[in-house]
């Protein structure tokens, strides 16, 4: 064992290079798996204790209205899969009464209610996990405002109409399990009941959240069933509990299996250089081999000895990951953290990434061993003799006049030696690959047409009017302002009810269903194209899913007592309402409608910020935003992640690139150190020699980053679609920066590429034949 451990570190010092290049590919690949793993312990472990003691809703119906209490009370007693329900008294304000810092929330695309701390579940809990109790004159905030708006303790939140202004200090910020994340568009403010009763009688709206528990292995869609059949009060929208799950915790996922599928790439580049240098080292070692052969060394001792080395840095770099990954798994938890506390299962974030980094170790050294015992299968004479290695050899002509000569020599010696280069190709359009994705991915978040996956085409502005007592006086005052207003070049308006539909089990569910003119705003279909005629439905991709309905079927629907049959028309990508919606031409009884919806597009040269600033003064009973926004707030936590995101992934990147052309030069120098120093006694200059090297890597980096975008613009839509495909979205189109990602981004690979070649190749200098003949 000493002798073993002398010799491997002999080589270490002999191939520093290398070495050094190995292990930090090695440490990548350990702290990313590591790093990975510990966000996703923390998910795990904060998400279940938060749970725990917020206990949230299994279903969630919103009423705004008068009801009967006893009816509900009734409702809830006969059927017995019902564990617990409770009825939420919120108290809606306009986000133009509620004052922060001299600013209205008039711009915040949030809903904003004032409600009490609840008793028995779906409790509002501090920044300590804590059940939050606020006094009089005080209010507790969402979490997501502190994140967007950087509201902290001790601040006073005004909220403000007519002569009434109420300061409320800041005491505490909420964690909300219900209403958490941006995804979910209503937020609570905790206030104290004395504060709330002076409140209401100033201002607001009255609005009802009935929650319930189920049994264990009770199917929401059986309540909502039920709920919907019994008449229960029902004028506002419903989730269920896996629904709100997703939506509140979509975005730390996302984040942790990017990090995660980043670190298998790494570990597949790990093992392909590992596997490029052993087969390069042996190939030199093969002399040496076969004298251990022929003096009789074991063959398990010449496995052994060659693999100690592997062993020792897979070791090294997977501790040296696991400890970095610890503030590196911290830093991208930082979001999960703030909205749903550290968690009490502490055993996740170490045990994870520990079982991450052993599977990575053991991985690594079966490889290694593999390669090794492939490589020392010769015979003693085959392997001292270096007859496989002279075979293997390529060779070209050179033409008869050389007009460039040190090009000519590149492309025909890459030409003949182009496996030796299969491993930095695949590293390069790695690197192009992986800096293109999550850059492509933001930007298709933020642009204004990814409004289109949430089930509308896109347009300028929203304007929501919705769950009021005069939901029609609102929506007529809002078409006729909008008719009269030459600066709107066009616009639809959308009415949002439910009606029930046959499932394949024979039983009927309610769909939350659109109607409007669908060809002011088209939508791009995966199948089929809009309803053209009142017989016929479109579907979103989720419930096409779990209806099994294709384009051209039927669907039994009713609504309105009558029994109607509709054909299928078309399949459409919604992330809104879990997923699940349809469109088609219904006649909603203006009492059943839920919802009211505009979509307009302003004429060419108005601005849509002063236009909706004007339609917000005027429409105040309204909501409107504008869809850049609407897009950006709905999505933010998605896109704040995938900007560390990109940061990251463009460092690890250029560091990658780096690595791998510092160590595929280093074992090409090493092996054509001979070559080399034939060139330069036939009259070829240092500077010709590095321009050849340099030639044939840049022309490896050429191809690889055109197939790494190529990669990136087909491979990355098919895997963003994976990840957005159980909120309803499987197809989507990658909107790609062309400046950024054809023209910064390669040029920076090339830059790099360029000055680590010119820094790599100096040793060629000191070649010299005169050695070449000593040898």
């Amino acid at each position: 064992m000493k002798l073993l451990i002398k010799l491997v570190w002999k080589d270490f010092k002999r191939n520093k290079s290398i070495t050094t290049a190995l292990t930090v590919f090695l440490f990548l690949s350990a702290l990313l798996m590591a790093g990975g793993l510990r966000v996703t312990g923390t998910i795990i472990s904060s998400l279940n204790s938060f749970n725990e003691v917020a206990i949230p809703p299994e279903y969630l119906q919103m009423h705004k209205g008068d009801f009967d209490e006893e009816e509900l009370e009734h409702f809830v007693k006969k059927h017995d899969y019902i564990e617990n329900s409770l009825v939420v008294k919120q108290l809606n304000i306009r986000n133009a009464n509620i004052i922060y810092e001299g600013e209205t929330l008039e711009k915040c695309l949030m809903d904003n209610g004032f409600v009490v701390q609840n008793e028995g579940f779906d409790l509002l809990l501090n920044m300590d996990n804590e059940i939050a109790r606020v006094k009089e004159g005080e209010v507790g905030v969402p979490v997501y405002y502190a994140e967007e708006l950087g509201i902290k303790r001790g601040d006073v939140i005004t909220i403000h109409e007519g002569n009434f202004k109420k300061d409320l200090v800041v005491s505490t910020l909420i964690r909300d399990a219900s209403m958490n994340g941006a995804l979910t568009s209503s937020k609570r403010f905790l206030v104290s009941r004395m504060d709330l009763e002076e409140i209401s009688s100033h201002m607001g709206e009255w609005e009802y959240s009935i929650e319930f528990l189920l049994e264990d292995g009770t199917a929401a869609a059986k309540l909502e069933r039920d709920y919907m059949e019994e008449g229960m009060p029902s004028n506002g929208v419903a989730v269920t509990g896996k629904l709100l799950s997703i939506m509140n915790n979509i975005s730390y996922g996302l984040v942790a299996a990017i990090i995660i599928a980043i670190s298998i790439f790494l570990i597949i580049i790990a093992v392909l250089c590992l596997s490029y240098i052993i087969r390069a080292t042996m190939a030199e070692e093969n002399f040496a081999v076969g004298e251990m052969k022929a003096i009789g060394f074991p063959k398990k001792e010449i496995i052994s000895l060659y693999q100690m080395k592997y062993v020792v840095l897979s070791l090294l770099a997977g501790a040296l990951g696991f400890m970095v990954s610890v503030p590196f798994g911290n830093f991208f938890s930082s979001s999960v953290i703030m909205y749903c506390g550290y968690g009490t299962a502490e055993w996740m974030k170490w045990v994870y990434p520990l079982i991450g980094i052993l599977l990575l170790c053991l991985f690594v050294m079966l490889g290694c061993r593999r390669i090794i015992k492939r490589n020392i299968k010769n015979t003693v004479v085959e392997l001292m003799r270096g007859e496989e290695n002279t075979q293997k050899e390529g060779h070209y002509i050179l033409p008869d006049v050389l007009e460039n000569r040190n090009l000519t020599i590149a492309l025909g010696e890459l030409k003949c030696k182009w496996k030796e280069y299969t491993v930095i190709f695949f590293v390069f359009v790695f690197s192009s690959f992986l800096i293109l994705l999550p850059m492509n991915v933001k930007n298709t978040i933020e642009n204004p047409s990814f409004i289109t996956y949430m089930g509308v085409g896109e347009s300028d502005i929203r304007i929501d009017i919705q769950y009021s007592d005069k939901l029609k006086e609102q929506k007529d005052a809002v078409e006729s302002y909008i008719e009269k207003d030459n600066e709107i070049k066009k616009y639809v308006l959308y009415k949002t009810g439910y009606v029930q539909f046959e499932n394949s089990d024979g039983q009927w569910e309610y769909i939350r269903v659109q109607s409007g003119d669908e060809s002011v705003f088209p939508l791009e279909y995966l199948e089929g194209s809009s309803p053209q005629n009142m017989n016929e439905m479109a579907i979103s991709y989720l419930q096409s899913l779990e209806s099994g309905k294709k384009v051209g079927d039927k669907m039994n629907v009713a609504y309105d007592g009558k029994e109607l049959v509709f054909t299928v028309s078309g399949i459409y990508q919604d992330i809104t309402y879990g997923g699940k919606t349809a469109k088609a031409e219904i006649d909603f009884d203006e009492n059943d409608v839920e919802v009211y919806i505009v979509y307009l597009d302003v004429e060419h040269g108005v601005s849509i910020d002063k236009k909706t600033d004007e339609l917000r003064g005027i429409l105040q009973d309204s909501k409107v935003t504008p869809i850049r926004e609407f897009v950006s707030q709905t999505l933010g936590g998605i896109v704040s992640n995938m900007k560390l995101v990109e940061g990251a992934a463009a460092v690890i990147s250029f560091l990658l690139i780096i690595l791998i052309t510092v160590m595929i030069l280093k074992l090409i120098t090493a092996r054509e150190h001979s070559a080399i120093a034939v060139k330069k006694a036939i009259g070829f200059s240092s500077r010709d020699i590095k321009i050849q090297l340099g030639i044939r890597i840049l022309a490896i980096q050429f191809a690889a980053i055109i197939t790494g975008t190529i990669l990136a613009n087909t491979l990355g839509e098919a895997v963003f679609g994976l990840m957005l495909s159980s909120m309803g979205a499987s197809k989507i189109t990658m909107l790609v920066e062309p400046v950024w990602a054809y023209v910064i981004c390669p040029a920076a690979q090339i830059v790099i590429v360029l000055i680590t070649v010119v820094v790599s190749t100096n040793v060629v200098k000191y070649y010299h034949i005169r050695d070449q003949i000593v040898e």
